[in-house]
């Protein structure tokens, strides 16, 4: 690896219980002409006179030296063409104009126009209120351009603050800089130093610095006046199994029995929180407004919705995921994989833990019953889409697809792949329990086939045996991050309780719901009064109760019941059918991952289109799977548009229509019209791209913006702003619920639901395509 050449001084101490010397020494080898200064001491910084005498000289000597951090070097530096500098500095004064109080530009600005490269600047992350764990000081967004960003590259991203190691650990560092990588790399060929901005404040705001904390014993001191660095780093020494003596114990069987009750819990807070036919029901009932409904998401906005994959190694997880995203490539951080047809994908293989690195791909999933406006009409109303539709004329919405490693026994205490896993699903929304319907692979994977002398009997594992024990993975895994910190949590009461859910992606009104929920469920089956105030009486049975509550509100589940076809499969699938709901699962799909991959192969190939083969078959299982995940926890659909009369798309929002890294790819639009699907309104099938051509442009209800429960009018006009669709400030807006219906003047404030789901907002400002209008 490449040394870093910056100044560098490495102090350690030769007794340092948290970190050892040679870790230090393997951090200072990573940097040219690095200066050491050991100390005989533990964990802190010396101060005596001859360790201030080495730091003197230390700042000293590089204060000497002229500053290059952010020059560009002649010698290295390549110089960006035109369009990239077009592009460079069209978002700068963007974010200048969007954050004037918090950019600070770090390079030199040569005149009016003109930038020195490569461009440099910084932007303060603004606590706006008191949601989230944020750290003491202020957080700095540091931006370097590189000479091919972004058309090529990501920016290079640091960080810039004056918050100490406790205060805002590294850990919490490299965790924030991931994600704002991830939201780049998502944006590659665009720029995205905003979507870097909002990854970072929703990292905050989620309270996702709780899950990156570094160790208990800044947690159970941070409040103790007389800590020091040494008795914090004692506190190490303890027995690694206290908590087991902090919770009082609790039978198998009660904690089997909780779990059950907080299952039950949380299916009571899911049907306050969807309309009445979220879970595919295939008969019209009433329409229940979203306003009357509990948001699960936090505070509103746009919706990246996610859909997490799990399952035990081999199941078909990494099939399924190729099947459903057309082979997207691999973005988990591993190399681009292909296999012998020269298409990208998920690696398959026939064995455990073929996926190391989670899989991450867009793919089109079909919107929830009832949610589009032009459902109700006949087919010869000409509604548009941007991301085509399904053979059962069902609009597309592109939806984040992630795939993990399997899943085995024991994860939780770090066996298979471990923890690294199970972290790797934060950021799901719903998952889809990916199982192999066929019972002829063991727990850990393993192909043991059918039983003997009966085909149609598998010799593995049953698949609800599977369901039970993946549940119970995930429940032990939030579990034991509660029993090992239950000390701290029960002297500071409910808050840090709830505090505790904060680093799983949930909003803090869910949490407290979930909480309540679980406190009146006590109250009236147990008859314990204010049970959160009494936490030193909950025993290992009431803590698995709550995170069973919480797991089956924040992770509904579906079941894609693969390997259908072979003969073991049938009387399983229906044992499976008849459970439910069961372990947190709602509903569940019998597929054929492979056949269906198999199809969409012949698509994507090298030579696409080519015959089918008797063994494939259309994707139907997989979309339908993924529609039946996005139904149990369904968001809000809003349809844009310039004119509420002929429903025209709003021609700022051509650009997303065209060039969305979203959009299905040729090989995707192919395979969508071969099994009877339709392409986007703006592809040309003619030339094989996406064009803005005016005859492209007829499609009415083009454009839908997927929204969080909740979202409002304003919440819906900052996300076309932040697209670049509309300009300045928010004058009215008019909604309606149904095709036909006239449109009423609603209030910024309102809440959007499939009440005024159809929706135009006026500003004071037109953009370029609004003076043509």
């Amino acid at each position: 690896l490449t040394k870093l050449d910056l100044s560098s001084l490495h102090v350690w101490g030769t007794n340092d219980p948290l970190i050892s010397p040679q870790q230090s020494r393997q951090v200072s080898e990573k940097y040219v002409n690095s200066q050491v200064h050991e100390h005989d001491g533990k964990h802190f910084v010396p101060m005596k006179a001859k360790d201030v005498n080495v730091y003197e000289d230390f700042l000293t000597r590089v204060s000497s030296q002229q500053d290059l951090s952010y020059a560009p070097s002649p010698a290295v530096a390549a110089k960006p063409d035109e369009e990239t500098i077009e592009m460079q500095q069209d978002e700068v004064e963007a974010l200048c104009a969007i954050y004037p109080e918090e950019f600070k530009l770090l390079s030199t600005k040569l005149d009016e126009d003109n930038y020195e490269h490569p461009i440099c600047y910084e932007i303060t992350l603004v606590k706006d209120d008191d949601e989230g764990i944020w750290p003491p000081h202020p957080v700095a967004l540091r931006v370097k351009c590189p000479p091919t960003y972004p058309l090529e590259v990501v920016p290079q991203l640091s960080l810039a603050h004056e918050n100490n190691v406790f205060e805002f650990s590294s850990s919490q560092t490299n965790a924030l800089l991931e994600v704002m990588h991830e939201a780049a790399t998502a944006e590659l060929g665009n720029p995205s130093v905003l979507a870097c901005l909002y990854a970072a404040r929703e990292y905050f705001e989620s309270g996702a610095m709780e899950l990156h904390a570094s160790s208990k014993p800044l947690d159970d001191h941070d409040t103790e006046s007389d800590t020091n660095n040494e008795n914090i780093a004692n506190d190490d020494d303890g027995d690694t199994d206290a908590q087991n003596y902090l919770l009082k114990p609790s039978s198998a069987e009660r904690i089997h029995d909780c779990n059950l009750e907080g299952l039950a819990i949380a299916e009571s807070i899911l049907k306050l929180s969807r309309p009445d036919n979220a879970i595919d029901k295939e008969t019209d009932t009433e329409e229940s407004s979203s306003q009357e409904t509990i948001a699960l998401t936090g505070k509103g906005g746009s919706w990246k919705f996610c859909i997490g994959l799990v399952g035990k190694p081999s199941a078909g997880k990494s099939t399924f995921f190729n099947a459903a995203t057309c082979f997207a490539r691999q973005r988990g951080g591993g190399d681009d994989s292909t296999d012998n047809h020269g298409i990208g994908g998920a690696t398959m293989a026939p064995h455990p833990f073929t996926t190391i690195d989670p899989n991450v791909g867009f793919c089109l999933v079909p919107a929830p019953l009832g949610s589009c406006p032009e459902e109700n009409l006949n087919s010869n109303w000409n509604a548009g889409s941007t991301h085509g539709r399904d053979s059962k004329g069902r609009r597309l919405l592109p939806v984040m697809l992630k795939d993990v490693a399997g899943l085995v026994p024991g994860a939780y205490q770090g066996r298979g792949r471990g923890n690294k896993f199970l972290n790797d699903l934060t950021d799901a929304d719903v998952l889809i329990h990916v199982m192999d319907a066929s019972g002829t692979a063991d727990t850990e994977g393993n192909n043991v086939g059918c039983a003997e002398d009966n085909i149609k009997a598998g010799a593995g594992s049953h698949p609800l045996n599977d369901l039970n024990w993946i549940r119970n993975e995930l429940i032990e895994w939030v579990y034991t991050n509660l029993a090992f910190k239950w000390d701290t949590i029960k002297r500071r009461g409910k808050e840090k309780l709830s505090g505790m859910f904060s680093g799983y992606g949930q909003s803090e009104k869910v949490q407290w719901d979930i909480l309540h929920g679980v406190e009146k469920f006590l109250e009236e089956k147990e008859h314990r009064d204010r049970a959160l105030t009494k936490l030193d009486e909950w025993d290992e049975g009431d803590v698995h109760r709550l995170v069973s509550a919480f797991l089956g509100v924040r992770f509904p589940m579906a079941l894609a019941m693969n390997k259908s076809d072979l003969p073991s499969a049938s009387q399983y699938i229906e044992d499976v059918q008849k459970a439910l709901p069961v372990d947190g699962a709602h509903v569940g799909v019998p597929l054929c991952a492979r056949k269906e991959m198999s199809f969409v192969r012949n698509f994507v190939e090298i030579q696409p289109g080519k015959a089918e083969t008797d063994s494939s078959m259309p994707p139907a299982g997989v979309l339908q799977c993924l529609h039946s995940a996005m139904s149990l926890r369904e968001p809000v659909l809003v349809f844009p548009v310039s004119d509420m009369t002929t429903y025209a798309p709003l021609p700022g929002l051509t650009d997303y229509a065209v060039n969305d890294a979203s959009l299905p790819s040729a090989g995707m639009i192919s395979c969508l019209n071969a099994f009877g699907g339709s392409s986007p309104s703006l592809w040309d099938a003619d030339k094989k791209l996406y064009s803005a051509e005016e005859k492209n442009q007829e499609a009415m209800l083009r454009d839908v913006l997927v929204m969080k429960p909740g979202s409002t009018v304003e919440d819906v006009f900052n996300s076309l702003k932040r697209m670049g669709a509309l300009g300045g400030e928010f004058v009215r807006a008019e909604g309606a619920g149904e095709i036909g219906e006239k449109g009423k003047l609603i209030p910024k404030n309102e809440v959007v639901g499939r009440n005024n789901r159809i929706l135009k907002v006026m500003t004071n400002k037109r953009r370029e395509w609004q003076t043509k209008v």
